[in-house]
């Protein structure tokens, strides 16, 4: 199975013309212009080309029935599952599909086998005995098959035996009433299976028992079907209407109802038809179908929908763009610039002449002249007077009065190349050319303005006025204003040293510049230019065009596709309210667009009709779009799964997800992972991370496997997310635990074990020591007894050190912590308690200027001082550098704070001269109070706050902790 790109059936895929009914049929139809269409047959990997059924189940997967097995497909890639053990199918020929409420798949096969996959895997179930058309499973559970020749048949479960509810029959579809009961589609008519036993609808309807092949139970109640005489709708009140003329000679083999209201209809030999607000629509092979003859619809999750045919797979989806170019009737499909007139016209520039579209037909516009040579344009403009002023690429300029093109003899041009034209509100003309910009006034009389006039450069590419009445012009170094006969220059370097100046909005109070840099804005009321580019969160930054539309946004054009931005987040970030990234949709050829590359370098290059329609020249034609329509044809939201995990060439079953255990010295493991969006299957990315070796995200572009070797043992999650390009906020995960075992050796068991015998061959050792040393104790006897003076008095001066700082002699932390545990809370002993913590300010510094000496002097004094001022039933301590603290117990919190603060100002008023000269010292104190102290560490925690609490704000001083 070959992974699908974009093949030349979809780039085809656009439909570029309307397509009429032929004999028997005689009813128009109306275009499939905004639908794009993507076909597949067994060269691209089905393994039939008879689509028998179709269905999508809640993982997100597509299946397809076919006569040699089922396929699953990923967007990417079909599966095959054959007649086997693994499948439960008894034969490879699958008739019948239904995906249940619980996310299992139920298919029915030639021989009257049926097959159950669940989340567990594959479930065969006791075979039909004859051929299956079709199967469902009721919300009860309850398993309705519908065959050839046996009738009608019900099971309870799947495991209950045959009931038969309707005989002799042959059942062509099932599907659910509104009420939950089962319409009934076979060759006798139509029926209705449920609580009220058997109900004959085609009799109702007045029919004779003529075969139904399909039926659905609209929202309103009514009932709609189809067979071999056309489509039928009975209402509430047992009345039948056809559902359209055209149709009444139709042989309808299925019928679907999409979530936008539309009814498509399969046929037997003429493809499908559309119905859409009483319009008829019509697909077949002239238009791109693969067989007109019809064995299944479906509608997908993204609003697809899937055409099952004699000769393969077609999907329809309904794109926000559609494109008009040399197919449909477009002069040429080099698209340079567009125009839309007041007259409702749009008008498109090609390399090859000048088109105008008008409800939606397309007339190419002939110039007055014998010369045959083509006109390739390069810019538009509007006339006051109606029609346009066209330039051109090596002919100079033209005049449109609306039917014809007629050369506009204007000997003052420095050049024939014209790429920007501009009729202003004083009636004034302006042509810019490549080597220079052309004035032409009223009365007649024209101007150059060139560099030497104060432009920054003869190329000029854009031209706009802005509400001042002054021409903006926009060239290939930068962009200069006209006032008058005046030209100044606005200097864009500090916008990232944009030069390329290619179109211009302007919007009232300021001036948009659509540049190389991305999207300048120039504010008139303080020339302030502000920048919407790579910095600010677009992923590019050569924009062509800067057009607004009617919902608040701005689309910007490039060689990259379109770009929509909200219009009030580019002006908050432009004036400084807010700091970005700016949010964008993308729109490129996943959205219906033949190509990304959308055409700048003259004007203008995207326009706007009356409707809102957004129209832009492109490499391939003219594409347009109303926003309006755009909303929700794309879903960026679609299951990402885990398809398959491989170690060392074992794949393990991911059927039911738990934390998979890997033996030891696993050299690769490998993760195959896939985004079932199918819309633009090639446009999804990936990013992966295995967390327990790095927390970080892989871009992993379009590649859709991550392999990882000599994994250390321990425990592992890997993670995939699935998005569209530059859609990175729309994410969709999926996730794999394993554990990777280690070797004997390093198993924790084994290593404590190690550890243990290691101590025991040490204790062993020390005691066969302790023996020689007991063998000699009556010789040493007397030395150990002096020996073991000096050491209680040795160990009498170490446990004075352990518990005193040896340079202020105050008790030491340790200390500190063991009068915590004896005294605050012993038991019997007062709850309340208060801590102070103590912080010589700026200490570093009397050490670096005083020297080391002099601070441990300091920090002697004050010790001496804290220790002064700790009243009896306190404890005061060293608790590390120059920092002390003092714990009181049974004292209330205002006579703390008196005792701190009458410290802090003995300190502070102490003189220190005998020290150093000059020198003062202050302290900081932080303070908790605690009515229940059982929690020393939270509370030396918020001590340490309020210390950092008057640090922060000048020191010297005291502050109190409260919640």
């Amino acid at each position: 199975m070959n992974e699908r790109n974009w093949s030349p059936q979809l780039v085809a895929g656009l439909i570029y013309f309307v397509l009429f009914f032929v004999s028997p049929l005689s009813a128009r139809a109306s275009e499939l212009s905004e639908y794009l269409f993507e076909t597949w047959t067994s060269r691209d990997g089905l393994p039939h080309n008879s689509i028998n059924a179709i269905t999508q189940t809640d993982d997100g997967y597509l299946w397809f029935a076919t006569w040699e097995g089922l396929a699953r497909f990923n967007g990417h890639r079909f599966e095959h599952f054959t007649r086997g053990v693994e499948s439960g199918l008894i034969d490879s020929g699958v008739r019948a599909l239904y995906a249940d409420a619980n996310g299992g798949l139920l298919a029915g096969g030639v021989r009257g086998g049926l097959t159950y996959r669940h989340q567990r895997g594959w479930q065969p179930v006791e075979p039909a005995g004859k051929l299956i058309n079709t199967v469902l499973r009721d919300p009860n559970g309850g398993i309705w098959i519908g065959t050839q020749s046996l009738g009608l048949v019900y099971r309870a479960s799947l495991e209950a035996k045959n009931e038969i509810k309707i005989s002799s029959v042959g059942v062509y579809k099932l599907t659910l009433a509104l009420d939950g009961d089962v319409l009934v589609s076979t060759n006798k008519g139509l029926f209705k299976v449920g609580q009220e036993g058997v109900v004959n609808i085609s009799a109702q309807a007045g029919l004779d028992p003529n075969p139904i092949y399909d039926a659905i139970q609209l929202s309103n109640g009514e009932f709609l079907f189809g067979g071999k005489h056309g489509a039928w709708r009975f209402d509430a009140n047992n009345k039948l209407h056809s559902v359209h003329p055209a149709l009444d000679s139709a042989f309808i083999t299925r019928i679907l109802a999409d979530d936008s209201g539309d009814y498509w209809f399969g046929t037997i030999n003429n493809g499908v038809y559309r119905l859409s607000n009483n319009t008829l629509t019509h697909f077949n092979e002239r238009s791109g179908l693969l067989n007109n003859r019809v064995l299944s619809l479906f509608q997908d999750r993204e609003r697809s929908i899937w055409i099952g045919t004699n000769g393969g797979l077609t999907r329809l989806h309904k794109a926000p763009f559609t494109v008009w170019d040399q197919h449909r009737g477009l002069a040429g499909d080099y698209v340079r610039t567009v125009l839309a007139l007041d007259s409702g016209d749009i008008i498109a520039g090609t390399s090859r002449g000048l088109s105008v579209i008008r409800n939606r037909e397309i007339r190419n516009v002939q110039t007055d002249s014998n010369n045959n040579e083509l006109l390739s344009i390069l810019s538009l403009a509007p006339r006051a007077e109606g029609g346009a002023w066209v330039g051109t690429y090596n002919r100079g300029v033209y005049l449109f009065d609306g039917q014809t093109l007629a050369p506009y003899p204007l000997d003052e041009l420095p050049t024939h190349e014209v790429r920007a034209i501009l009729q202003d509100k004083q009636n004034q003309h302006w042509f810019g050319t490549t080597a220079g910009l052309l004035r032409r006034s009223p009365d007649g009389t024209t101007r150059l303005f060139t560099v030497d006039d104060g432009l920054v450069d003869n190329y000029v590419m854009a031209l706009a006025q802005d509400k001042h009445g002054h021409i903006w012009v926009g060239s290939a170094v930068g962009v200069a204003v006209i006032r008058g006969d005046k030209v100044e220059q606005i200097d864009l370097t500090s916008m990232e040293d944009a030069q390329y100046v290619f179109g211009f909005y302007s919007q009232g109070s300021s001036m948009w510049l659509a540049t190389d840099r991305g999207l300048v804005r120039y504010r008139f009321s303080d020339k302030k230019l502000s920048l919407i580019g790579r910095p600010q969160g677009l992923p590019i930054d050569k924009f062509f065009q800067v057009i607004p539309d009617h919902m608040g946004y701005f689309w910007l054009t490039s060689n990259r596709g379109l770009w929509r931005i909200s219009l009030d987040q580019a002006n908050a970030i432009a004036d400084g309210r807010a700091t970005g990234p700016i949010r964008f949709e993308l729109y490129n050829e996943r959205d219906g667009m033949r190509t990304a590359q959308v055409n700048g370098g003259s004007n203008p290059a995207a326009t706007i009709d009356n409707e809102g329609t957004l129209w832009f020249p492109t490499a391939q034609g003219v594409a347009s779009t109303n926003p309006r329509n755009t909303e929700g044809l794309v879903v960026p939201h679609f299951p990402t799964v885990i398809e398959r995990l491989t170690v060392d060439k074992t794949q393990y079953d991911l059927a039911q997800p738990h934390v998979f255990s890997f033996p030891a010295g696993s050299q690769r493991v490998s993760f195959d992972y896939v985004g079932l969006g199918f819309l633009s299957a090639q446009h999804i990315r990936y990013r992966t991370k295995l967390e327990g070796l790095d927390n970080s995200w892989v871009s992993r572009g379009s590649q859709t496997s991550a392999d990882y070797t000599n994994l250390a043992p321990g425990h592992y999650r890997f993670v995939v997310k699935a998005y569209y390009e530059h859609h990175e906020s729309d994410v969709n995960l999926a996730s794999v635990e394993f554990v990777v075992l280690p070797y004997w050796w390093q198993r924790a068991s084994v290593q404590i074990g190690l550890f243990l015998l290691l101590a025991a061959s040490i204790a062993l050792l020390f005691w066969w020591r302790l023996r020689l040393l007991k063998r000699s104790e009556l010789r040493l006897k007397n030395e150990v007894i002096q020996k073991t003076l000096a050491l209680r008095k040795q160990a009498a001066a170490f446990e004075v050190q352990a518990r005193e700082d040896q340079l202020t002699r105050l008790n030491n932390r340790r200390a500190f912590d063991e009068w915590i545990e004896k005294v605050v809370y012993a038991p019997g002993q007062s709850t309340s308690f208060s801590l102070a913590l103590i912080d010589i300010d700026h200490f570093k510094q009397i050490n670096d200027t005083y020297t080391h000496l002099a601070g441990d002097q300091v920090l002697k004094i004050v010790a001496q001082e804290i220790k002064n001022a700790t009243p009896q039933n306190g404890f005061v301590a060293r608790w590390g550098g120059e920092e002390f603290v003092i714990g009181f117990r049974d004292w209330e919190p205002n006579k703390v704070f008196s005792v701190c603060e009458s410290l802090r100002n003995a300190i502070k008023q102490r003189d220190f001269g005998s020290v150093a000269e000059h020198l003062t010292v202050t302290i900081s104190t932080g303070i908790v109070n605690s009515d229940n102290s059982h929690d020393f560490d939270l509370l030396l925690r918020r001590a340490d706050r309020a210390l950092l609490h008057v640090k922060a704000n000048g020191r010297d001083n005291i502050y109190v902790h409260s919640e």
